[in-house]
């Protein structure tokens, strides 16, 4: 069913000690036929942005062996203000919060034209924090606060010209509409889905995502998927490996194939995923 990884972090990542030979070889014998590393480019200050140089030039090199792998990135929205803090200080430190708005403007840690020059073809974008006044962490602010602040977040990357994949749709830590997607309203589903289709973007079934979920929450999960794929979204796969590739979390097997049950189960085939061509790359 799954033929392409899309989401994979190496040694280049600050969270991650995977190595690019240990990825490929560990692609090519789950029949991948095309991978791409997306390391971390969280902020704009220097160690984020010299971890995505090494990481794109180090995929460059690893290309001549690994021709299947693609250079790609891992972008989150940001605060603004603090995006305009790090560009003219150079690093977070001493940023403070601005006070008087209740949600703040979002930017990304790199431009298109820094990507493209970098040898990075597409880029991944998901939402791992809030960005309002409320907090930070995946547990602050009431579930309702918290749902139009990642409705917003992605919304905005569904629309950015940076974003290629949306990745892990409506994942925030362990949010409580998990076990009934229900409680997500059809307006903001729907406004979703017509920025995704709208604007050409993918959207990402994400094994690190559902294999942290409760095996009720796993099918409703697929269930969500599969109403995207149905509204005409282009699916991708996603390992977000980190430490071991395409693991099941528990060492003891793939997690492609641990997932293959609740994708079944919602109906999606063969051939639903969707794997990215030369036309959908920078």
């Amino acid at each position: 069913m799954i033929q392409s990884d899309f989401h994979i972090h190496s040694e280049y990542s600050y969270d991650a000690t995977l190595k690019l030979s240990e990825i490929a070889e560990g692609a090519a014998a789950c029949g991948f036929t095309r991978i791409g590393i997306t390391d971390h480019a969280n902020y704009n200050d220097p160690p984020f942005l010299s971890d995505a140089r090494r990481s794109a030039a180090a995929v460059k090199e690893a290309q001549k062996k690994y021709p299947f792998m693609l250079s790609g990135v891992e972008l989150t929205p940001i605060q603004k203000t603090q995006f305009d803090y790090i560009a003219k200080h150079g690093t977070r430190e001493g940023y403070v919060l601005p006070t008087g708005a209740d949600r703040y403007g979002l930017e990304l840690a790199m431009t298109k034209e820094e990507m493209v020059s970098l040898g990075m073809r597409y880029a991944i974008g998901a939402s791992h924090w809030r960005t309002d006044t409320i907090g930070t962490g995946e547990g602050d602010g009431d579930t309702e606060s918290l749902m139009r602040e990642l409705f917003r977040q992605q919304l905005w990357l569904a629309q950015d010209e940076r974003v290629t994949i949306l990745g892990h749709p409506w994942f925030h830590g362990r949010a409580p509409w998990y076990q009934d997607f229900s409680m997500i309203p059809r307006t903001m589903q729907n406004e979703l889905c017509a920025a995704l289709l709208e604007n050409g973007k993918c959207a990402e079934c994400n094994t690190g995502v559902m294999l942290r979920f409760e095996e009720r929450e796993r099918y409703q999960y697929a269930e969500y998927l599969r109403e995207m794929l149905e509204s005409g979204i282009r699916i991708t796969f996603g390992s977000d490996s980190h430490k071991a590739y395409n693991d099941n979390r528990k060492g003891t097997g793939r997690g492609d194939i641990e997932i293959e049950k609740y994708l079944l189960a919602a109906g999606f085939k063969d051939g639903d995923f969707y794997t990215l061509r030369d036309e959908d790359l920078w």
